[in-house]
């Protein structure tokens, strides 16, 4: 593992010859991934060093543990890790309390505000006390909004949070906010359980990563307590043992990251609401009494901060100025609009998960019946190519995976069979929900049906897609002799609608709608009114397209009127369609589908 000042020599992606050295910063981090503001500063400091110096993160540091915050600044000035990120609400447990102010509940309220907090540096204002305590903050970054998270009932006035038990993280202004609401206060742990809470103090993102929508209803939409800006610190020995030049690379990223860093945590407000949306989960907000009225009751939270030190009073005037100045409203979240729940086209591939108590399953008579009652289990579901896969964690997130489920899939609108079972289905772009199943077990219809299924790991981006709608081709009359002589291969010279001795142009096309294909034909113009010829099914994954259950609409010989499946791969360029068989193709089937390009002429709505 490399260390602060360890370094190595790699190949100089400067543009020069040979070996650069590189000089590799550890940053300890409490989750498995650094948050996006974190990472935008590490670009940053790539960037400006031209790759010498780096930050290497260790992760899951101090994980599960509730004060993982001041134990890890604690590891840091101790010399066990160089460096860190944290939140600023946590500094003050190691008695740095100048950045409280910032976190004064519903100060920082929207992300207007603290751009331009940022923008006239004052968090690295704020920085400059950490010095007199073995640290250095070689960046200060803006984060999300941390919001009121309930469980069973909203949290919009003071109210609703006396003698609720309230989850809070990092150090005294969490707490005493919560004791100001009059609320019961629980320090919590990282991705720790809602049991026994009314009310969690969190940040979107992290309700949905934590999967506690799938347990808590509601999010007071405005109710902004705080932004989680975080602070990256080395200790002093760490930051010594850099050059002048090193030093100034991280200045300047501390800097020149935040508007990429800002933007990140407006994104990740966003986009985590629609998640949790799709988990059902209701943004209910406060009136502007009910605002007014919990400004009120936190009052005695700004004098804390004003008695502390007297720059933190003369800060606490200086950002009620800038907010009277900016004087944007709180950010307000609020789900998308609603569209048509999808149905359509090929079922959607990624990776979703759900979480499951187990009183569920015991429900079911007789069957295995697994898990501890009054517990949890933790399913992932997986869909690939025309494969679905469910694995389990069963009573912890935290127990060995096991396989529960694989199978093959096929659909046809909003149906899907998966081996023996039955169902309906729909996606809204993040949430998969499964009704009306039959043919399986009572365990296998509460695990499928009961809780929607979280979209997490979408399929790679630019994968191919073949877009639904109408595509056409043309045979010519050599096209259609190519397959002459062959048994039972007529239909391509059978003529539609005049006998004639040698078959005339073939103009074709075919529908594509909500897995439903139709195919039609005219032996006249591309405009002339068509005859339907052939309907069936398909469905595209990865970059195979596959027709299944097609029936001749024409009167064939029996035998003659049904094929397939038939599959093939495809490319889809611009409005051009090109599929190439897999496997055997009767001949007819071959010219008819794959003997030309298909060129998509209208879009599906």
């Amino acid at each position: 593992m490399v260390a602060a000042g360890c370094t190595t020599t790699e190949p100089d992606r400067a543009g020069g010859r040979g070996l650069q050295e590189v000089t590799v910063l550890e940053i300890a981090q409490p989750d498995n991934a650094a948050p996006a503001q974190v990472q935008a500063y590490a670009s940053e400091v790539e960037k400006q060093s031209h790759g010498a110096l780096r930050l290497h993160f260790n992760d899951d540091w101090r994980q599960g543990e509730i004060l993982f915050e001041k134990n890890t600044l604690e590891d840091v000035t101790s010399g066990r890790v160089p460096g860190a990120w944290v939140g600023v609400r946590s500094l003050d447990l190691i008695g740095v309390t100048s950045f409280q102010p910032l976190v004064a509940p519903l100060l920082v309220d929207s992300h207007d505000m603290q751009d331009r907090i940022f923008s006239e540096g004052i968090p690295l204002e704020m920085a400059r006390s950490l010095e007199g305590h073995g640290l250095m903050a070689v960046a200060v970054l803006p984060g999300p909004m941390r919001k009121v998270l309930g469980v069973r009932r909203p949290f919009r006035e003071p109210v609703d949070f006396w003698g609720a038990e309230l989850g809070v993280q990092g150090g005294d202004i969490p707490e005493a906010t919560a004791k100001a609401l009059g609320a019961t206060l629980t320090r919590m742990s990282s991705g720790a359980s809602l049991s026994g809470l009314d009310a969690y103090e969190q940040q979107v993102d992290s309700i949905f990563g934590s999967f506690y929508g799938l347990e808590a209803r509601y999010v007071t939409a405005n109710l902004n307590l705080w932004p989680a800006a975080m602070t990256v610190v080395l200790n002093e020995a760490a930051y010594r043992g850099l050059t002048d030049a090193q030093r100034e690379v991280l200045r300047t990223a501390a800097t020149t990251a935040v508007p990429a860093a800002l933007e990140a945590a407006r994104t990740e407000d966003v986009s985590a609401v629609a998640k949790l949306c799709g988990q059902d989960v209701a943004f209910p907000a406060s009136s502007d009494l009910q605002l007014a009225a919990l400004r009120q009751a936190v009052q005695p939270v700004y004098n804390q901060i004003a008695a502390v030190d007297p720059d933190n009073a003369r800060m606490l005037d200086r950002l009620a100025a800038l907010r009277a100045t900016v004087a944007a409203p709180p950010d307000l979240s609020v789900c998308p609009m609603p569209g048509a729940v999808s149905a359509r086209g090929s079922f959607p591939e990624g990776t979703y998960e759900m979480a499951l108590d187990n009183d569920a399953r015991w429900q079911c008579p007789g069957g295995p019946r697994q898990g501890t009652p009054g517990r949890r289990s933790w399913f992932s579901l997986e869909v690939r190519g025309d494969k679905v896969t469910i694995r389990q964690r069963v009573d912890s997130q935290t127990a060995p995976k096991e396989s529960a489920y694989n199978g093959a899939y096929s659909t046809l609108r909003d149906r899907i069979r998966i081996d023996s079972l039955n169902a309906r289905w729909s996606f809204d772009g993040n949430a998969l929900r499964f009704s009306d199943m039959t043919g399986g077990s009572c365990g296998e219809t509460v695990i499928w049906t009961t809780k929607p299924w979280v979209l997490r790991t979408p399929p790679a981006a630019g994968a191919p897609v073949v877009p639904e709608g109408t595509y056409e081709t043309v045979l010519s009359p050599a096209d259609r002799h190519l397959c002459d002589g062959q048994l039972g291969e007529y239909l391509l010279n059978r003529e539609l609608f005049v006998p004639q001795d040698h078959p005339r142009t073939w103009y074709l096309s075919f529908t594509l709608d909500g897995g439903v294909v139709t195919e039609h034909e005219s032996e006249v113009s591309p405009t002339a009114i068509a005859r339907m010829g052939w309907v069936g099914s398909y469905r595209v994954y990865g970059n195979t397209f596959e027709l299944t259950g097609l029936r001749s609409t024409a009167n064939y010989p029996a035998g003659t009127d049904r094929r397939g499946p038939m599959t093939a791969t495809f490319t889809f360029v611009g409005r051009t369609l090109t599929l190439t068989p897999v496997g055997s193709w009767r001949c007819e089937s071959r010219v008819l589908w794959t003997r030309h390009p298909w060129t998509l002429t209208k879009r599906a709505p």
